[in-house]
């Protein structure tokens, strides 16, 4: 190789002349340098014939490789700076532009220097060089920077032409998509693009959005959202007013945005609102629906709006023949009541529709967990019947101040709405008061004896109830008459109305059940017969008897411990002391009487009769038209107290003593011997006139009269 030698002051400016020393120093293309100075310094930049070079510690050059220079700043607080230089196949440091290393792009200023991650302006373009150094080269590349304060990471995307030179200052096509680029080169991702008056919204990869698209985040309070916006054809954000879009019409505000599950009030308070879709409701009815985040509590409202999308409010409105309320927002009444500014009262039903001419009921759930169910009436004009008496299709209702119709009794019980609210007129069956039950004597026993039910009666013209004063009280109703106490319960059974002696005859018994007898329920029993047990407070012969109640109710009853005899349709008949019809010989006043068998007729017996007593031994009587017992000689015969008296079969003859006529000899039929001489079955011979007198005894011996075996007293 030829050498080739440079005087060393031409090649070394700035070496002192006393330091050189003769030595040859290789240079570029197989140059050498014939020197005579000490030893080149380590660690510092030389220069000849144009070219930098840079010697390492050990005094060589650095030849086709990468190298970097620290720089020790003078303020320990400041940091390091690191520069990269590239020195030749010569040793000479790259400078003055771009350098092909190894198929790549490099930049290289005077000095040498090679910049790291930097963008920089060339001619008039903008370049990028990443962290080797080297150049972007054509497409896209993205670059993450770190914001050292607060600790947070950002990526910027870019786009290189061929020449690595960066796309910049508005849109641009790559591969049939639009994108915007910043002076800077930067290309936004999901990002909003604000040019003069238009805004423009590009996607997470950059291109320009058009048609519907929606934009979905975090806000401050942790929550997400999703926002939805329409780009024109050209990119172009809708804005500032309404959108007609495939037959629907959008509301987008000054940003864009278009309203969804939300309202849109215009400069005249009209208000609009937007589906979920983001779809203006027109043209009838919409509803809304919210979920309360924190109850789970899901709520439901109405709206209607006209051709334009205005909602109704403030008032109420016909639709479809029905009237409907909205409030100030529109928002349709809904199981809801109005009160006017006069205190008039409105209620507006499940589907809305003010109640007009009708009843409704609204149910519910009191504090207790009780349930209830309280029932209203609206007039034709919607206006809800209050404070008193009011008739509704031919019945009487009381309403009370909220409308309420009111049920049970009122006005201290004297008068009664059934369940369906109407005021009772006539008779009714209602269940009592337990607390009357409870407070009262008589409506306990009652209840006893009867159930808690009653059959009341309301007047047919004012509706007030049949009540007594005090006690009990009769009161005739469609000319029967009834027994009411102090509740106005209607008495059924025996009822004490005052107290007497007998006890019964104080009571009146009125009819449990209605076809007895032919007499309806409740009814007063008089003149008729009865088959009745007494009263349950008076003691006596238990189970039922026959009983008579007079034309005043009243029980026919003896005086206490005896009998009484009443005449009873032409015929009579023996009572007791408890009003039982009594039957058999019964013992009244000294005399006998005879009333008929238990099975058959309880009228007294007249006349001649046979009758068997308790052991099944028949006896002839004889009653006299007044019913009493024959005492005497009738018919020839022998009769006491009604018994017919007769002689032992074996005597055939035996004497009695008949009173008002004497001894008498009767025979075994019990008929008085007269005008005849007899023999006794002792063969005791007896002589008696024609008048019945015995003018010869057979013997002193007088037969006891046998008394009749009357009915023991049962009272």
């Amino acid at each position: 190789m030829k050498k080739r030698f440079l005087n060393l002051p031409e090649c070394l400016s700035g070496l002192e002349a006393k330091t050189w020393k003769r030595r040859l120093v290789p240079l570029a293309a197989g140059m050498l340098l014939l020197s005579s100075f000490p030893a080149l310094a380590a660690g510092r930049w030389q220069s000849a014939e144009g070219e930098k070079y840079y010697i390492k510690e050990d005094g060589s050059r650095y030849e086709n490789t990468w190298f970097s220079i620290e720089s020790i700043p003078a303020n320990p607080l400041a940091k390091v700076t690191v520069t990269w230089y590239y020195a030749g196949p010569d040793g000479a440091v790259l400078t003055n532009g771009w350098h092909e290393i190894e198929g790549k792009h490099y930049y290289f200023y005077p000095g040498g220097n090679s910049p790291r991650n930097a963008f920089f302006n060339l001619d008039g373009k903008r370049y990028y060089v990443d962290e080797t150094g080297a150049r972007a080269e054509k497409g896209w590349f993205s670059v993450t920077t770190v914001n050292s304060s607060a600790g947070v990471s950002s990526v910027s995307w870019y786009y290189a032409n061929p020449d690595g030179s960066l796309r910049t200052g508005g849109w641009q096509v790559i591969d049939g998509v639009e994108y915007y680029f910043d002076a800077n080169g930067r290309s936004p991702r999901n990002n909003w693009v604000n040019i003069e008056d238009a805004r423009y919204h590009v996607d997470e990869r950059g291109g320009k959005q058009t048609g519907w698209f929606s934009v979905s985040g975090v806000n401050g309070n942790g929550q997400a959202y999703e926002n939805w916006y329409y780009a024109e054809p050209d990119g172009k954000l809708a804005r500032n007013g309404w959108k007609d879009l495939e037959g629907h019409r959008y509301y987008l505000d000054a940003n864009g945005l278009s309203y969804r599950k939300r309202w849109y009030v215009d400069g005249d308070k009209n208000r609009y609102y937007l589906d979920e879709g983001g779809i203006l409701q027109q043209n009838g009815w919409f509803r809304i629906t919210n979920t309360s985040a924190s109850t789970g509590v899901t709520t439901e409202n109405w709206y209607w709006a006209d051709a334009a999308g205005s909602v109704k409010k403030d008032g109420v409105y016909e639709i479809d023949g029905a009237m409907y309320r909205f409030d100030s927002n529109g928002t349709m009444y809904k199981k809801r009541w109005y009160t006017d500014e006069k205190g008039k009262k409105q209620y507006f039903g499940e589907n809305g529709a003010m109640c007009r001419g009708q009843w409704f009921s609204i149910s519910g759930e009191r504090a207790d967990g009780s349930e209830y169910t309280n029932w209203f009436y609206a007039d034709e004009n919607g206006l809800i019947l209050t404070n008193g008496w009011k008739t509704v299709d031919g019945k009487d209702y009381s309403f009370n101040t909220g409308g309420n119709i009111s049920t049970g009794w009122l006005d201290d019980d004297k008068y009664y709405c059934g369940d369906d609210g109407a005021r009772r007129y006539g008779w009714s069956w209602i269940e009592l008061d337990y607390d009357w039950i409870d407070d009262n004597d008589n409506v306990r026993r009652y209840a006893d004896q009867n159930g808690d039910w009653g059959w009341f009666y309301f007047s047919p013209e004012s509706g007030r109830k049949r009540e007594s004063g005090s006690g009990f009280e009769e009161s005739r109703v469609d000319g029967i008459t009834y027994c009411f106490d102090t509740y106005g319960i209607m008495q059924m059974g025996w009822v004490k109305m005052r107290g007497a002696s007998p006890a019964l005859s104080g009571y009146r018994y009125y009819f449990p059940s209605a076809g007895l007898e032919g007499f309806i329920q409740g009814q007063k029993a008089e003149d008729c017969w009865l088959m009745t047990e007494l009263p349950e407070d008076i003691d006596g012969a238990s189970g039922e008897k026959w009983r008579y109640f007079q034309g005043n109710g009243a029980p026919v009853c003896a005086p206490a411990g005896g009998y009484v005899i009443q005449k009873i349709d032409g015929k009579k008949y023996a009572f007791d002391d408890r009003g039982a019809a009594r039957t058999g010989l019964l013992e009244i006043d000294g005399e006998v009487y005879y009333f008929g068998e238990p099975d058959g007729d309880y009228s007294m017996v007249t006349g001649a009769c046979e009758l068997t007593d308790d052991t099944g031994e028949k006896a002839d009587y004889y009653f006299e038209a007044s019913g009493k017992g024959a005492t005497g000689i009738k018919n020839g015969r022998f009769y006491y107290k009604g018994r017919l008296q007769t002689a032992d079969r074996h005597a055939k003859y035996e004497v009695f003593r008949v009173p008002g006529k004497g001894l008498r000899l009767i025979d075994s039929n019990g008929k008085v011997v007269k005008g005849r001489k007899v023999t006794d079955g002792d063969k005791c011979r007896w002589k008696v006139n024609s008048s019945g007198t015995i003018e010869e005894f057979g013997s002193d011996y007088v037969a006891e009269i046998t008394e009749p075996e009357t009915v023991p007293y049962e009272g």
